[in-house]
């Protein structure tokens, strides 16, 4: 969705205006780049190139400022994707931590932002990526991405359409029900504490995958699992004895929110150890995602 420009160098300081984008560009750096951190770091270097620049001669200062984040985000995950080739186990991205000021009750399902489609799309090229993103999710025009990604805009056609055949999604699913996904994150959390396979299986699509990321920096599966029956085993096997332990009294499960669904956090002695995130599909858990690795769970804090 293209945001009115009422902003403009003669009605409002440089800050002011870079201001009023900056929520756009975090979301759209952390897209292509999976990274929390380096999104905002991307953002404060197109901030500078934005300081530097000569603005009264800009045009459009949101296309100008989603271009510099786009070509730095780009430059970023190019050299990215050499480390995550050697990355331990599964890699998932940073979490995507809503406001915690912002009641439940006013957060909304997006999809956009899911780890879900993070980990969809690091099966894409850079150019692919971007294609898809700036075109599927920010609305862009193909001869705007063209002009960004210094390629014609018959070819940025084809990467938004080679990269949606290689994802599986001609458009992004359906928001799921809100109230729905709370509900499972309590049930499945209860079935694992009571030890019940058959309730385990049942809340799992038959061909469920549970992706663990540790990243050798903390004991997760260094594969990912695949199918009902063996994601309820690990659980019960692996995860319930963790929180039936003697240190079970230090441990607290609680609801949290971030890459655009409810989630819930476990910790203890109040540092977080592992944040999981579910995606439903018919009523059942299609996918959990599982972060393990402490340099990501440090974006949850402290408590």
């Amino acid at each position: 969705m293209i945001m009115k420009e009422w902003l403009t160098v003669k009605s409002a300081s440089g800050l002011d205006i870079f201001e009023f984008h900056r929520s756009e560009l975090v979301g759209l750096a952390y897209r292509i780049t999976g990274s929390r951190t380096e999104a905002e770091d991307i953002v404060q270097e197109t901030f500078l190139k934005w300081m530097h620049a000569d603005q009264s001669s800009i045009v459009s200062v949101r296309a100008w400022l989603m271009k510099v984040a786009t070509r730095l985000s780009l430059d970023y995950l190019k050299s990215a994707k050499v480390k995550r080739m050697s990355y331990v186990g599964p890699w998932l991205p940073e979490p995507f931590i809503t406001d915690e000021q912002t009641p439940a009750n006013e957060l909304e399902m997006d999809e956009s932002i899911s780890m879900a489609l993070l980990v969809l799309l690091e099966q894409l090229s850079p150019a692919e990526r971007a294609s898809f993103i700036l075109h599927d999710l920010f609305q862009y025009r193909f001869d705007e991405i063209g002009d960004i990604l210094e390629r014609t805009e018959s070819s940025c056609r084809k990467l938004a359409s080679r990269a949606r055949a290689k994802i599986g999604r001609d458009t992004l699913e359906p928001t799921q029900d809100k109230a729905e996904h709370i509900q499972m994150l309590s049930t499945f959390s209860d079935a694992v504490k009571k030890g019940d396979m058959t309730e385990l299986v049942a809340l799992l699509k038959d061909d469920a995958t549970f992706h663990s990321d540790g990243g050798g920096k903390a004991a997760a599966s260094r594969k990912v699992l695949h199918g009902s029956d063996v994601i309820a085993k690990f659980f019960l096997k692996v995860v319930r004895p963790d929180w039936l332990s003697k240190k079970a009294s230090e441990m607290t499960i609680s609801a949290t929110w971030f890459n655009g669904a409810p989630g819930m956090i476990v910790r203890q002695a109040g540092q977080p150890i592992t944040a999981f995130n579910f995606e439903l599909e018919a009523g059942v858990i299609k996918i959990i995602h599982a972060l393990r690795n402490p340099d990501k769970l440090r974006l949850f804090g402290a408590r």
